[in-house]
């Protein structure tokens, strides 16, 4: 029983929001101008760390969560009777939260019997926290009663409790808790205006939101306003407003997909975001609200997401004049970093600039609060949105950007970049910074010079470039890989041999347990061998002729084979495997270079052999990385029926057939019997040749 915070307004009410995912995503939004900790998040780490100090944990971890039994083994050692107690209804409490919460939920909603113990309890944990509100554990139970009757719906209650009460209660944590009930109880008794203040002053944005959810328009902004202009509210519903702006505009330009797992998610379009803007700059000029650069950098942001990157500039820069907060001050200086970087031209001026900004970025990253992560979120979209694509055209620069100040999430693959400029790359790392710019991003790269060896080298093999492979290659030990692979990749490539024809025999591995089992390791260099084997066999075509020269071919069509993304042995090329796989850039595709050695074997005069290539051309994988390739059949839906579609051009169909018209429809070899695909083609053929 982890979690026991339960907010006023978010227990009490079914929130519209879209459902969690875990997605990379730069859409971070960049108009945040206030620091400090949601609500919710705050309160919660300060309890768990008070849980954490009584039972005596003295240990690092920060991400501590109350356990009722620890704290229960704890009180009793300390003879705590009222900690105890405190507990032990504590947990009767949360139970009845559980039914409430089953309530959302139509499969598990709770028998009649179950919800009728749930209000004797609720009932009977309220009297008992009613009783002790005057103990040392004041605080923790008139919480607890405020709870209680939040769930009983006696909200009237808690507002006099609060009121004439609580209120007057030493300063805690247990005291903001108590203060958040009793807005939501404000908000259950109809008095949105009080509630909503409340909210905004204890940062607590979901409970805002939900108040406000019906309320976040223009129109409905630009009325509040008129009620009340200095609303502590008005600030939280603007910045709410240009965030969806924000996520509008991403979507619109291709960006979306970040608002997965966001909540209060609503589409603003730009007659809507024109009417703010113009509204914004009312509201400067009235000179009514305390922080006019909110609102100035508010209109500047909706200017350039709108496409009007020019009046965006200038907003901008005139808002940094205006008065507000430190941290709108940092808003607004990241603002006009964002606009002014996505519009600025290539050149050495440009580079000093952002050299200068990512130090002072980096220098509020690390002044932040606990649990503020806007300046991290700001470099973050700034790098992906705006310096990668700013680099494109310089690959060298643009690899230091993207390793350097994590890229990942801008297309920009360190593994894909092509080899010629990966060995650049390694030489600009390794070489003294001549400009600000390199000297800020060489500070933060943290390369590897053996990983980016085995890098290049491995970026070579895919290139079937053996010699310069070798020269990398050999600068790699073997402790690298067995240091720098994980268990199941150095377990999986000593059970995978190269040579072992893939189309007659699929190598399987024992169950997970043979991971751990034994001290994996090598003790060659796999990748090397590989090389030197391959370059021996690709030299040796040249001084070979007839059946000779068809074997190997043959040999070689097995190796390219296994080595390519579909075969047994695609860790010679890859650390990891993924079914989403295909040939990559500035990548030969080993499937088709399979297919021309099996070509050449196939026109062998010795028949075992040939009937081995054309068998082996049948093979579906090595087609599977070619643009519009068809196997020789498929399953289609054709009017509402699954049908099977013949493809008679298809490379496969054509290998098939050849290798019918050479064994007959009884063939011989075990290999070819066996083979379900081939027997479906044999049904097949036979009655459509």
């Amino acid at each position: 029983m982890k979690k026991f915070i339960i907010i006023s307004l978010m227990a009490a009410m079914t929130l519209p929001t879209i459902a969690c995912g875990w997605y990379g995503t730069d859409n971070y939004y960049l108009f945040s101008p206030f620091t400090g900790q949601n609500f919710k998040d705050r309160v919660e780490k300060i309890c768990n760390d008070n849980w954490k100090a009584y039972i005596g944990d003295t240990s690092d971890n920060d991400w501590y969560s109350f356990h009722d039994e620890d704290v229960l083994k704890a009180a009793r050692q300390k003879g705590d009777a009222l900690m105890v107690s405190y507990v032990q209804n504590l947990q009767k409490y949360l139970k009845c939260v559980s039914v409430e919460r089953d309530k959302q939920y139509e499969w598990d909603y709770p028998s009649k019997e179950e919800i009728d113990a749930q209000q004797r309890d609720l009932k009977a944990v309220r009297t008992y926290a009613q009783s002790k509100t005057n103990s040392k554990l004041r605080s923790q139970h008139a919480l607890l009663f405020m709870r209680c009757n939040m769930m009983l719906g006696r909200h009237q209650e808690n507002i006099t409790f609060w009121e004439q009460t609580a209120s007057q209660f030493i300063e805690t944590v247990y005291k903001d808790m108590m203060k958040n009930i009793y807005a939501g109880a404000l908000y259950k008794m109809g008095r949105d205006i009080e509630a909503g203040q409340y909210f905004a002053d204890m940062n607590d944005y979901e409970s805002l939101m939900t108040l406000y959810y019906q309320k976040r328009s223009y129109q409905a902004i630009s009325q509040h306003y008129k009620r009340s202009p200095t609303s502590k509210a008005l600030p939280w519903l603007l910045t709410d407003f240009v965030n969806n702006a924000q996520e509008a505009a991403d979507a619109e330009n291709g960006g979306g997909g970040g608002s997965v797992g966001k909540q209060f998610i609503r589409d603003i379009n730009k007659q809507e975001s024109w009417q703010m803007q113009q509204f914004c700059e009312m509201v400067v000029k009235e000179g009514k609200t305390d922080c006019p650069i909110m609102w100035k950098m508010a209109k500047a942001w909706l200017e350039f997401l709108s496409g009007n990157k020019k009046d965006a500039v200038d907003d901008i820069l005139a808002a940094t004049k205006l008065d507000g907060t430190a941290r709108m001050k940092d808003n607004a200086h990241v603002l006009l970093l964002y606009i002014t970087a996505s519009q600025a031209k290539p050149g050495q001026a440009f580079d000093d600039y952002i050299a200068d900004e990512l130090e002072w970025l980096r220098g509020k990253q690390d002044e932040h609060e606990w649990g503020d992560s806007f300046f991290d979120n700001a470099e973050s979209r700034l790098v992906n949105r705006v310096l990668v694509p700013h680099y494109r055209s310089n690959p060298v620069r643009l690899a230091a950007v993207a390793t350097a100040l994590n890229g990942s999430l801008s297309g920009f693959d360190l593994d894909t970049l092509n080899v010629a400029d990966t060995e650049k790359f390694l030489y600009y790392a390794n070489s003294p910074a001549n400009n600000k710019l390199d000297k800020f991003l060489k500070r933060k790269l943290a390369l590897n010079d053996t990983t980016m060896s085995d890098l290049i080298g491995t970026k070579y093999m895919r290139l079937c470039q053996w010699d310069k492979a070798i020269q990398w290659l050999n600068t790699v030990p073997i402790s690298y890989y067995n240091e720098h692979r994980s268990k199941e990749y150095i377990y999986y490539s000593l059970v995978r041999q190269w040579d072992v024809e893939p189309w007659s025999k699929r190598q399987w591995i024992g169950d997970s347990e043979s991971w751990w089992e034994g001290d994996h390791k090598w003790w060659k260099h796999r990748k090397l061998d590989f090389c030197k084997e391959v370059q021996m066999m690709e030299n040796s075509l040249n001084m070979l002729s007839g059946k000779a020269l068809e074997q190997s071919s043959y040999n070689l069509a097995v190796r390219y084979a296994q080595a390519s993304i579909h075969g047994d042995c695609w860790w010679l090329l890859r650390d990891y495997k993924s079914c989403m796989d295909t040939v990559r850039v500035n990548e030969v595709d080993l499937g088709q270079k399979a297919v021309k050695m099996l070509q050449k074997a196939a026109m062998s005069s010795d028949q075992s052999l040939k009937r081995k290539a054309l068998f082996a051309l049948g093979y579906r994988e090595l087609y599977n990385d070619v643009k519009g390739a068809k196997y020789w059949m498929e399953w289609q839906w054709v009017e509402g029926e699954s049908t099977q579609i013949y493809h008679r051009n298809a490379p496969q169909f054509l290998a098939f057939q050849a290798l019918y018209d050479e064994t007959g429809d009884q063939p011989q070899e075990d290999y070819i019997r066996k083979c379900d695909e081939y027997d479906v083609f044999r049904q097949y053929y036979r009655q459509h040749k």
